[in-house]
This record gives structure tokens, C-alpha cells and sequence, in this order.
């Protein structure tokens, strides 16, 4: 057995009995994570943004037997984060793990973006990873004890075109993350980063699109029903539960995620040439000094292809 493999062994920990607080918890790639420590014997403590889905999802693990816990919360406003926290100690009492999945994605030409976006693109992906970190990190230094998992994406490891604001705000989350892994240990807390590839589930929906958006929705979308681009919520889910009971500092989730993050390190100029390739392929910008205002995907399909909102609901990703 190497080094590194005997190091990975000795920080292994036995999941089941183990508080897990997931952020983003009441549906798509949040929920998957759910099911799948509970699976492995955990406790679990979810939240989103939308209390209705959140209290859906807690009614769903308690059929499956989960001894779980739900609130509303904005994992980007540090109040609503420090109140959710607190409210998991006095229920659980402790908390082992935190699972940062909640975030936004958001697709479109960089020359249209406003600030406004990029501001929003760091609210809902950067600030709600690192809030409830620093809302759980005194209580888990003070044990010296603790696994935090922070979701980023491949996109926080290269330069996807049309997905600038995303950028802004992965490259945000995974260099904060990839910090922590090397500052907390110390105190007996382990950082793992995940950069999975696309998701194939209903994610478009709830993707913010700029530019010509119904052009910008069709490539995004039939772009995450390749298979050899993406991933399922569960695959993803079950390396979350995995990087957290080994403390693993980062993991991709397929061999295309791991192989683009590496080419991207080792030939970062054939990589910008490739992807300069792909952009020549996706929708043109509007005319200089043009921007336009993101919308959801679900306000794009209702707006023009309504016919397809249905089957993206019940179906997951297939083409309209």
C-alpha cells in the first residue's frame, strides 16, 4: 500500500450516526446527496431557498426512514445561514459534515453580461459556500472534528465559452475551497472540492440564460444530454459521501472531468485554442455595447417552446 493510500485510509470515518448539513437540499443534485447519506446511516439537516420543496423533500427522507430536519433558508445571506445552524445544533447537536451544493448556474456571452450579474453569479455561488462554512467552522474547530464538501464544478477549472459569469463565480469557490483544504487539517477539519461535469437532470430550468437565450437554451441543454460530457446526480452524489468520509481534497466525478482539468493545467494554450473552436460554434453576441438581461429557463421554454416544459419536469433532459 503507498503513502497516500495508507494516509487516505487513516482518515476514513464511519459515516453512519453522523450529522450531515446540506445546503440546496430539497431537490435535483442537493436531494440525490441527501438520499445517498442516508443510505450510508446518516442524520440529515437540508435547506433551500423555497420552503414548500424543502418541506417536500424532509416529508420524502422520513418515508425512506430518515431521522432529517428542513428549513427555508438563502444560504447567500450570513443571517438566515447563523439561524439555520443554530437550529440544527439544538436539534442534533453536533454537526460532522457540511455539504455546500446549494448555487445557480448561469450561460451567455461574456460582452453581454451586466454587473449586476456578476454580482449575482458571486451571491449564489461563491457567498453560499462560504457562509454556512464560516457559520459551521467554530463549532467544528472547537471539536476539532469535521468534513466539509464544498460542489463546485468543472467549470471552476477551465474556461467554458458562454459560461463566464458561471466562471466568476466557481473559480470563486473552488480557489476558496482549495484554500481551506490546506489551512483546516490542522484542526482536524478536511476540505474536499468536487468538480463534476454537467448533470443530467432537469437543471436547465433553473439555469439563467443572456443573450439570444432561446438559441443559448438549446445548445446548453442538448450540450448536458451527451453522455460523454455528463454525469447523473447520483453517480456525483455517491463520490460526495465517498470525498467526505475519506477527507479527500478533491475528486472529479467522471474521466472527462478529471481529464479536462488536467489538460487544462498541463497545455492551458491548446486548451484556450480548443475552446476558442467551440465559442466560434454558439450563438453570436449581440452588436457592440449590447447587453441583455438574464431569464430562467423556465421563462424561456414558457415563452417559446412550451411544449417541452413538460417533459423536461417529468423526464430529465431529453430533446424537445
Amino acid at each position: 500500500m503507498s503513502g497516500a493510500a495508507a494516509a487516505r485510509r487513516a482518515r476514513r470515518i464511519e459515516l453512519r450516526g453522523r450529522v450531515v448539513v446540506i445546503t440546496g437540499g430539497g431537490r435535483g443534485l442537493g436531494f440525490a446527496i441527501a438520499r445517498e447519506f442516508l443510505q450510508r446511516g446518516c442524520r440529515l439537516a437540508i435547506c433551500g431557498r423555497d420552503g414548500d420543496v424543502i418541506a417536500r423533500a424532509v416529508a420524502d427522507l422520513q418515508r425512506r426512514g430518515a431521522d432529517v430536519f428542513g428549513a427555508a433558508c438563502d444560504a447567500s445571506d450570513p443571517t438566515q445561514v447563523q439561524a439555520f445552524i443554530v437550529q440544527v445544533l439544538e436539534r442534533f447537536g453536533v454537526i460532522d459534515v457540511l455539504v455546500n451544493n446549494a448555487g445557480q448556474c448561469f450561460v451567455g456571452p461574456a460582452v453581454e453580461l451586466r454587473a449586476e450579474d456578476a454580482h449575482e453569479a458571486l451571491r449564489h455561488i461563491f457567498w453560499t459556500q462560504f457562509h454556512p462554512t464560516q457559520a459551521v467552522l467554530p463549532h467544528m474547530r472547537a471539536r476539532r472534528f469535521g468534513r466539509i464538501v464544498n460542489v463546485t464544478s468543472i467549470g471552476g477549472k477551465m474556461p467554458t465559452p458562454h459560461q463566464a459569469a458561471y466562471a466568476i463565480g466557481k473559480y470563486a469557490a473552488t480557489g476558496w475551497s482549495e484554500t481551506l483544504a490546506v489551512e483546516l487539517p490542522k484542526d482536524g477539519v478536511y476540505v474536499s472540492t468536487i468538480t463534476p461535469p454537467p448533470l443530467r437532470n432537469g437543471a436547465p430550468l433553473h439555469v439563467n440564460f443572456n443573450g439570444r437565450r432561446e438559441q443559448e437554451f438549446q445548445w446548453f441543454t442538448h450540450g448536458l444530454t451527451a453522455p460523454w460530457i455528463s454525469t447523473s446526480a447520483e453517480r456525483t452524489a455517491r463520490v460526495v459521501a465517498d470525498a467526505a468520509a475519506h477527507g479527500d481534497a478533491e475528486r472529479a466525478v467522471s474521466v472527462i472531468s478529471w481529464l479536462s482539468a488536467r489538460a487544462q493545467g498541463l497545455a492551458p494554450n491548446l486548451s484556450r485554442w480548443a475552446f476558442s473552436r467551440v465559442d466560434r460554434s454558439l450563438p453570436p453576441p449581440a452588436e457592440p455595447g449590447e447587453t441583455t438581461r438574464m431569464r430562467l429557463g423556465q421563462e424561456v421554454l414558457e415563452t417559446r417552446w412550451a411544449p417541452c416544459l413538460e417533459t423536461l419536469r417529468t423526464n430529465g433532459l431529453k430533446r424537445c
